[in-house]
């Protein structure tokens, strides 16, 4: 297994929860109640989809530099 470290944002919307979204892949989407929560479940749906990537037979995105406001989510990947 390998490790890819792809960048997220994390930011709070309007209701007051935060948003996780990911710039490589878009398919990856989330929220918590607060930052970490958010962060953690982000992990679990770049894991879905970077699985659906798989079983349609496409290739893994690319992880790029983080911008600034990104943090790195760390997926291993098969």
């Amino acid at each position: 297994m390998s490790v890819i470290k792809y960048p997220v944002r994390i930011e709070p919307d309007a209701t007051g929860r935060y948003l996780g979204t990911c710039r490589d892949v878009p398919e990856a989407l989330t929220d918590g109640s607060d930052r970490s929560e958010a962060k953690a479940e982000m992990a679990d749906a770049l894991m879905v989809a970077l699985e659906g990537y798989r079983l349609d037979g496409r290739p893994l995105p690319a992880a790029t530099r983080p911008e600034p406001g990104e943090t790195l989510i760390r997926v291993e990947s098969r």
